[in-house]
């Protein structure tokens, strides 16, 4: 699926994620974005917004990324349907690949 997308363009998008979902998440929202929807949205908006400095999606990747940033992260922290951090982890990068596969 991402025959067409080069490695660096991959490779930029995962730097994204990983910083926008951990460097860039502080302590606080760590803690709270399960018990308010307002700081998970803080979150969710100060990840796509790594996204958007650094690897320059389209309007419709953006709002891919937020959207599903705001249903994966709340499945963790607010209702523990999601365990594992390597589940969460894989959800969103899957949505990297698809993003990327489907060309959005």
């Amino acid at each position: 699926m991402l025959t067409n997308t080069s490695v660096s363009t991959f490779l930029i998008w995962l730097a994204c994620h990983f910083i926008g979902d951990f460097a860039f998440q502080s302590s606080w929202m760590s803690i709270e974005k399960g018990k308010s929807w307002e700081v998970n949205f803080y979150h969710c908006a100060t990840y796509t917004a790594t996204f958007v400095l650094f690897a320059h999606p389209t309007l419709l990747a953006t709002l891919v990324l937020f959207g599903t940033h705001c249903i994966v992260d709340p499945l963790k922290a607010r209702y523990k349907v999601i365990g594992p951090i390597w589940l969460d982890q894989l959800l969103h990068i899957l949505t990297i690949v698809l993003i990327l596969g489907l060309k959005l």
